[in-house]
């Protein structure tokens, strides 16, 4: 079997479709994605398809010099890239959380307060939203470091959104 040779960056990246899975290594991280060398030509991962997990800075997904595999989204002719997903070939560990925690009873630290209610830290990255309607009825008032005994009442995929309801009628201050 004959090695197809491509002369250019153009002549790969014109045989790269959308939805394609490809590989290359990383030959540089800036603060808006990598670039991926896809064997003569460039491709671009942004930071919204780098992974699922939260992370501040590119640098901490990858690497210069780490080989990636990639879903080809699109492909620029004229300026040479591609832009590619690493995400999208990830699980997403939010349906995780959702199939095994909808219902269930945790605890977590408030992170946040806000007009619409108190934000607490479950497990992981995950932050769910005890509506100001579940506090004010409670009597009490909470703060940021206060551990709540909270239920998983609703999640929504679409916005990645969790809300809680209070649980019991113990808070912890650290």
């Amino acid at each position: 079997m004959k090695k197809f040779e491509h002369n250019s960056p153009r002549a790969l990246l014109e045989t790269l479709q959308p939805g394609q899975v490809c590989k290359g290594v990383v030959s540089s991280v800036a603060d808006f994605g990598v670039f991926v060398d896809l064997g003569g030509a460039v491709g671009i991962v942004d930071v919204p398809n780098l992974s699922w997990r939260r992370f501040d800075h590119p640098s901490q997904v990858a690497h210069k010099g780490q080989e990636v595999v990639a879903t080809v989204l699109s492909v620029d002719l004229e300026r040479e890239q591609a832009s590619l997903s690493i995400k999208e070939l990830q699980q997403d560990p939010f349906i995780d959380f959702a199939r095994s925690r909808f219902g269930s009873t945790t605890s977590g630290p408030v992170i946040k307060i806000a007009p619409i209610g108190a934000f607490i830290q479950l497990e992981d990255e995950w932050v769910g939203l005890l509506p100001i309607s579940e506090l004010g009825g409670s009597g009490r008032t909470v703060g940021v470091g206060d551990t709540l005994n909270v239920k998983i009442t609703y999640i929504n995929m679409a916005n990645r959104q969790v809300a809680l309801s209070l649980s019991s009628a113990s808070t912890n201050s650290d």
